[in-house]
């Protein structure tokens, strides 16, 4: 909840509010879409002066945390902290462990994902961090993650390269899997790649700070150039071709994580 109006007699600064309100919304007295109190409420709270907070408002805007419009007020546009673990791997010049995930969250239980969308696409050089180059038609996968409380935290998006997309593991019949929506569950803790055989020896990371734009702003619900993060993954074949590249888009204020193993393997 908010913090007392007053401290020893001394309004409360506008770093102070920010930081109560961002500590309300971590806790869960505001939620994703809710309104806060106006600048005139919020300023009696503090003991402050209304442009205080308004001036407080426009940093958490800059942050991600709200959004804000004359003659409206402000809007929660993010959830509770997210965590996101990349996966786990071995230790440098050694297998990549299998069974990797950037899905992986511990934010509590009720966390949900909506539906893949798939799509055949021409990339573009909006793209060329992905490592595809501009031009090249690819299968595009897409899909939002939600957490407990309906926050959209995350958004993945996944280029597979036509040659890699249309390859199905043997005995398997129908739409290739890359090409089909709905969930993908290789066999034996494999990953997507070792199952359907895209010969990738290489998975990098990029992690950067940067705007959001496109359906990746719509789908986290966050105005056109908000904060976010931006994680690049590559699979890399041995001739150094990209076989696939996911961006995942999340709010600034995630952090991100992966695990390396030394377990003498190799």
């Amino acid at each position: 909840m908010l913090t007392k109006t007053m401290k020893g007699g001394t309004a409360v600064t506008q770093t102070e509010i920010v930081k109560a309100l961002t500590a309300a919304i971590d806790q869960g007295a505001y939620k994703y879409g809710d309104r806060l109190p106006t600048t005139r409420k919020l300023a009696e709270e503090y003991g402050t002066s209304q442009q205080t907070v308004a001036s407080a408002l426009t940093r958490m805007a800059n942050m991600g945390l709200v959004q804000v419009q004359r003659g409206w007020g402000a809007r929660v546009i993010t959830g509770k902290p997210a965590k996101i673990r990349l996966g786990t791997y071995r230790s440098a010049n050694r297998e990549i462990a299998t069974g990797t995930t950037a899905w992986t969250r511990n934010t509590g239980t009720g966390a949900k994902e909506g539906p893949t969308q798939v799509s055949q696409t021409v990339t573009t050089e909006d793209d060329t961090d992905t490592g595809i180059p501009a031009g090249a038609e690819v299968v595009e996968r897409s899909r939002t993650r939600f957490d407990a409380d309906g926050a959209p935290v995350q958004h993945k998006r996944t280029l597979v390269t036509v040659a890699a997309a249309t390859l199905t593991p043997e005995g398997w019949t129908g739409l290739p899997p890359m090409m089909s929506p709905g969930d993908i569950n290789p066999p034996g803790g494999k990953s997507i790649a070792q199952w359907l055989g895209m010969g990738v020896e290489q998975i990098t990371y990029e992690v950067s700070a940067t705007s959001a734009t496109g359906p990746a702003a719509a789908a986290l619900g966050l105005p056109e150039d908000t904060p976010c993060l931006r994680i690049v993954s590559r699979g890399t074949k041995g001739d150094g071709e990209v076989a696939y590249a996911t961006v995942t888009t999340a709010p600034l204020r995630s952090s991100v994580s992966w695990e390396i193993r030394d377990d003498g393997v190799g």
